[in-house]
């Protein structure tokens, strides 16, 4: 009853098969030495498989009953760190950390938005939606892209490394669900130090262009022929638009969040 009265609340599906998260877990690149961030940990079914594997792992709860029988059941665990509070509020570590996540779906964009902000992020497996999971994912770099492929691929590799079955889940979902993989690119295409004039050259590119798709490797080439030659005016222009369509956006009211969320659509 709980889960059911959870998914409700939170779009969150539960994985219940040990010996499935035991496989997924152990073919992740998670080891003794990292530290590993799991997000909507429910009743720790993941958590204990992730304890077996990593140095540390921190579990951020929202639920105040769940994360009160978490904090019963793994009190003898000295590598745990259980938080309460909302993923969005989390300060995330100060120090290199992996992801290992089933969330509610409705976070989804949330979540990567803040993961892929943040540098001492280096990897991450997260449960999604498979309609998301190709947006995310996007398409080879000389097809058109949309905008969340394209604001990630400079830095991200994004793959599906797990199909489920609706099955696996409790309470059933009505949607298909994948498990994607997120990791940082060895030599990305833009410049770290570029990537908040990048975002919103992009911004201001989709918003210019009135399609909902890009060709990436033309839009990287533009984008490095806009900072070699722009004047101040112009990187002003492009990033005062950006700002401005960002502000539009946070002030368009949420859509109601099913079971089918679609605020992944939004980034």
């Amino acid at each position: 009853m709980r889960y059911k009265q959870r998914q409700r609340l939170y779009s969150q599906n539960f994985l219940f098969n040990r010996k499935l998260i035991t496989k997924l877990v152990s073919r992740s690149s998670i080891g003794k030495k990292d530290t590993v961030l799991e997000i909507g940990p429910g009743r720790g079914i993941i958590t204990q498989e992730l304890l077996k594997v990593a140095a540390k792992v921190i579990a951020v709860e929202l639920d105040s009953k769940l994360y009160l029988q978490l904090k019963e059941k793994f009190k003898n665990v000295k590598n745990l760190e259980l938080v309460h509070d909302k993923f969005s509020n989390f300060k995330l570590p100060l120090y290199p950390y992996k992801v290992f996540a089933n969330m509610p779906f409705v976070i989804t964009a949330d979540v990567i938005r803040k993961l892929t902000s943040d540098n001492n992020f280096q990897e991450g497996y997260l449960v999604v939606q498979k309609e998301a999971a190709k947006k995310f994912i996007g398409l080879p770099y000389d097809s058109k892209n949309q905008m969340l492929a394209t604001l990630l691929k400079p830095w991200f590799e994004i793959n599906v490394c797990w199909e489920f079955n609706r099955y696996d889940f409790v309470p059933l979902p009505s949607v298909d669900t994948t498990m994607i993989r997120i990791i940082r690119v060895k030599k990305p295409v833009i410049d770290q130090n570029r990537a908040r004039l990048y975002k919103d050259f992009v911004l201001y590119s989709y918003n210019r262009s009135k399609v909902a798709k890009l060709i990436f490797t033309q839009l990287i080439k533009q984008f490095n022929n806009f900072v070699r030659k722009a004047n101040p005016e112009q990187i002003s222009t492009v990033t005062q638009t950006a700002r401005r369509i960002s502000r539009q956006q946070e002030l368009i009211q949420k859509i109601h969040r099913t079971r089918a969320d679609k605020n992944w659509r939004k980034f």
